[in-house]
C-alpha cells in the first residue's frame, strides 16, 4: 500500500497515489502544475484513473502540505474511508521521517547503561 523511496540520492523522498474526486481535466492539470512547482515536491503525474501520484521530500513536507495545495486550486480529494485511513498513516510515517531528518544521532538503546562505581 506504502509507496517508498523511489530516489536513492534522496533518503526521504516518498511517493504518494492521492485519489482526486471527478473533476475536469483542466482542474487536475492545474494541480500537477501547482505541485510541481514547491520546491520539496520531486514530481507529480496523473496515474491511471482520477489518482494523482506525488513524489516528494517528507523531511520538509508531509501529506497534509500536499493535501492543502490541492485545496488550494479546488482539486477535492476522495472524501472516502478508504483514502481517510491511507492518509493518517501517511501523516504519521511523515512525521517521523520529519523527526528522524532532524535528529542527532542513534537511538538511545543502542548504548548501554554505565557501570555503577562501587
Amino acid at each position: 500500500m506504502e509507496e517508498m523511496n523511489e530516489s536513492p540520492e534522496n533518503p526521504f523522498a516518498v511517493t504518494r497515489k492521492i485519489p482526486i474526486a471527478s473533476g475536469s481535466s483542466e482542474r487536475i492539470k492545474n494541480a500537477l502544475h501547482h505541485l510541481a512547482e514547491f520546491e520539496p515536491v520531486l514530481g507529480a503525474s496523473r496515474s491511471f484513473g482520477n489518482l494523482l501520484k506525488v513524489t516528494y521530500d517528507s523531511s520538509c513536507i508531509g501529506i497534509r502540505d500536499v493535501e492543502r495545495m490541492l485545496d488550494e486550486v479546488g482539486a477535492a480529494r476522495d472524501d472516502g474511508i478508504s483514502w481517510k485511513i491511507r492518509s493518517a498513516w501517511y501523516a504519521f510515517l511523515d512525521e517521523n521521517a520529519k523527526s528522524n531528518a532532524r535528529s542527532s544521532g542513534g537511538a538511545c538503546c543502542n548504548r548501554p547503561p554505565p557501570k555503577a562505581s562501587r
